[in-house]
């Protein structure tokens, strides 16, 4: 009985399929990345647009707190 060995995929073919699917991992990190920026900024826009008071908290710690700005004076409104 012969042995049956297939032939192996060009260096080319794997390469093309290697590049495809860094292609793919990247656009699924930034779509992640894309809908997580989103909700965060909603998150921020809603509670400050209820009067809320909305904190930032960076990655050393410090924390920012944002709240909705009173008009000034003589600027009418927003």
């Amino acid at each position: 009985m012969p042995n049956e060995v297939a032939h192996p995929p060009r260096i080319s073919d794997l390469q093309l399929r290697i590049a495809q699917a860094q292609t793919q991992a990247k656009m699924d990190l930034l779509e992640r990345a894309k809908e997580s920026l989103t909700s965060q900024l909603t998150t921020i826009f809603d509670g400050i647009g209820r009067n809320e008071q909305v904190e930032l908290i960076y990655p050393n710690g410090e924390v920012v707190l944002i709240t909705k700005a009173r008009p000034r004076r003589g600027e009418g409104g927003e």
